[in-house]
């Protein structure tokens, strides 16, 4: 190993230069080899040994769901001892999907390795876990991945290659600072998207108990002081829709005004042709029935649907729509099966109604879980880029 730079950011107390080190240094890389391949008949629902797959891997917190493992039996667990796995292992995979990294953790039971897959395990003693995971989690490796299929037919990434990854490394005491950060890190970052996910579900759940379902007049949960029926009315009558008169060749600017498009950005432009409290919806492409309530003065894309003069609760409709559309465009889909909006679908899309009253209670309370939403997921888009950058400064 050679001496080497070293980062433009690190903690107090450290001025060593980092080495340089590559990954079959000391290493103990091993996979199942190809005639103790398994079949899918072997595979077990439970048993007392893990079989781990490279779809166990939960990418984001980079472990391994044992949850989802499948069982083999003991004598396959015992007919190789090489890939037997222990705490603390790193795995890696090396076909299919190359590249995705966790470290084995949690393990209450003996566990064992599937096709597809490395075990990493360092043997210099000078190496810490989770700064290895770390580093093969970076853009670094990420780019060595690449690398090695530039130019290549190569499906996978064979243990020849495997080993030549270089990357680098400060004294161990450095390591575990850097690893303590991003374990702290990571566990922020999953923590958020813990969150995130939670929430997102619980708005999925509340959405169909919150609104009648086949053809009921009530919904399951409603707010205490609300028993009478709900109606059904179509949307062209609780509201005016129009499009925006802008096409693709629009000029967007640093203009005062906002400018809806069929994408779920939201641009800026000079001139304003609409204005709100109003819902635009995006009406083809990739993110078509995104929702955004504009306010003030705005301008729209040609594709984009403007509701205006509600004769609803706007943040209750806003709602109600996103409820009830998305299966509206997918009945719709044909031909080349590009999803899309036609005017006739929203003006006569099925809307269940309430009275004013409730509709205000439904939409606060969307509106408030909305607003968490927003919170963490902007909170995990902030840790994520925080990381993002710290990889880069922090390493050589």
């Amino acid at each position: 190993m050679s001496k080497t730079e070293i980062p433009s950011i690190r903690f107090r107390g450290f001025d060593d230069a980092w080495e340089q080190r590559k990954l079959g240094d000391q290493m103990y890389i091993k996979a199942r080899i190809g005639w103790q391949a398994l079949t899918k008949n072997e595979y077990m629902e439970s048993g007392d040994y893990y079989l781990v797959t490279g779809t166990d891997i939960d990418e984001s917190s980079h472990t391994v769901d044992l949850l989802r493992c499948h069982y083999v039996t003991k004598e396959r667990y015992d007919a190789d001892n090489k890939i037997q796995l222990k705490e603390g292992d790193i795995i890696v995979t090396k076909d299919g999907t190359i590249g995705k990294v966790a470290m084995i953790t949690g393990l209450d039971k003996p566990a064992t390795l599937n096709s597809h897959l490395f075990v990493l395990r360092d043997l210099s003693g000078k190496l810490d876990n989770y700064y290895l995971l770390t580093i093969l989690t970076s853009p670094i490796f990420e780019k060595f991945v690449v690398g090695t299929k530039t130019g290549s037919t190569l499906t996978g990434l064979p243990q020849k290659t495997m080993v030549t990854f270089e990357f680098t490394a400060p004294n161990i005491q450095e390591q575990q600072k850097i690893a303590g950060y991003f374990r702290n890190l990571d566990n922020l970052i999953t923590l958020h998207r813990r969150k995130f996910e939670k929430l997102t579900n619980v708005k999925k759940s509340m959405l169909k108990k919150m609104f009648p379902q086949n053809g009921s007049s009530y919904p399951e949960i409603r707010f205490k002081g609300f028993t009478d029926p709900w109606e059904q009315r179509k949307l062209g009558e609780l509201c005016n829709i129009t499009t925006g008169k802008l096409d693709a060749n629009a000029m967007v600017s640093d203009g005062q005004y906002d400018f809806y498009t069929s994408g779920i950005d939201v641009f800026k432009i000079d001139v304003a042709a609409f204005e709100g409290p109003a819902i635009t919806i995006a009406g083809n492409g990739a993110s078509v029935g995104y929702m955004h309530l504009a306010d003030g003065k705005f301008n729209a894309y040609q594709r984009t649907y403007v509701l205006t003069d509600f004769l609803a609760d706007r943040q209750f409709l806003n709602v109600a729509i996103g409820n009830e559309l998305p299966d509206k465009i997918q009945e719709e889909v044909r031909g080349s099966g590009i999803p899309y909006i036609v005017l006739n679908m929203l003006t006569d899309l099925a809307i269940p109604f309430p009275s004013h009253e409730e509709q205000y209670a439904i939409g606060v309370y969307f509106q408030q879980l909305d607003n968490l939403i927003t919170l963490h997921q902007r909170e995990l888009e902030k840790l994520q880029s925080i990381k993002k950058a710290l990889l880069e400064k922090m390493f050589v």
